[in-house]
C-alpha cells in the first residue's frame, strides 16, 4: 500500500516558470519531484537533471543470462547426447552462435518488461500521490497545464508552497 501524502502541488500556465520552480526546488534540496506536461518537453528533463533510467540495466541482465543460458543448455545437451560424427568435436561453438543470440533477445525483452513493472511498482510504493478528490479529477494537465507535485514533511510545506507562489504558479494546493 502507498503511503499517505504530504505535501504540496501546483499548477503553471507556462514551461519557463515551470522550469525555473523545478530549478530552485532542486537547489533547496527537494529531489524527489513528479512533474505532468500534456506534451513531452526536453526542457523540463533538464531541469530535473536527466535523470537516468535503470531500465538498460534489466536488459543488458537479460542479455547475458540469456546468453549464459544458452551455452549452458546447448553444451549440457550435447554432452548428455553424445553423436560422435567423423573427426567433429562434440561440443561446436559456431553452432551455439544463432541459439544464444536468440535467447539474449528473448531473456532480454522479459526483463526489461518485468524491470519497468518492477520500478513502477516500487515506485509507487515509495512515493505517496495527491489522495485530494481536486487532483483526482484534475485533467489539464493532460491539455494546457503544467504540474509539479513536490512530497515532503510538515516543516518544509510552507518553503515548497512559497517557492512555488514565487514562481507564477496558478493554483497551489497543500496537502498534508
Amino acid at each position: 500500500m502507498s503511503k499517505a501524502f504530504s505535501g504540496v502541488w501546483a499548477t503553471f500556465e507556462y514551461l519557463d516558470d515551470t522550469c525555473a520552480a523545478i530549478k530552485e526546488l532542486r537547489d533547496k534540496g527537494f529531489q524527489r519531484i513528479t512533474t505532468h506536461t500534456p506534451c513531452p518537453r526536453h526542457e523540463i528533463d533538464h531541469a530535473l537533471g536527466n535523470p537516468q533510467s535503470r531500465i538498460p540495466f534489466f536488459t543488458l541482465l537479460g542479455g547475458v543470462t540469456g546468453f549464459c543460458l544458452a551455452i549452458f543448455i546447448i553444451v549440457k545437451m550435447t554432452l548428455m547426447w553424445i553423436l560422435p560424427v567423423s573427426g567433429k568435436p562434440v561440443v561446436s561453438i559456431p553452432i551455439m552462435g544463432p541459439i544464444a543470440f536468440e535467447m539474449s533477445v528473448l531473456l532480454s525483452i522479459y526483463f526489461t518488461i518485468g524491470g519497468l513493472f518492477f520500478l513502477i511498482i516500487r515506485d509507487t510504493m515509495r512515493h505517496g500521490k495527491p489522495r485530494s478528490k481536486k487532483y483526482k479529477n484534475y485533467n489539464r494537465f493532460m491539455r494546457d497545464r503544467f504540474g509539479i507535485v513536490v512530497p515532503c514533511d510538515d516543516k518544509a510545506l510552507a518553503e515548497v508552497e512559497l517557492i512555488l507562489k514565487k514562481h507564477q504558479a496558478e493554483e497551489v494546493i497543500v496537502e498534508n
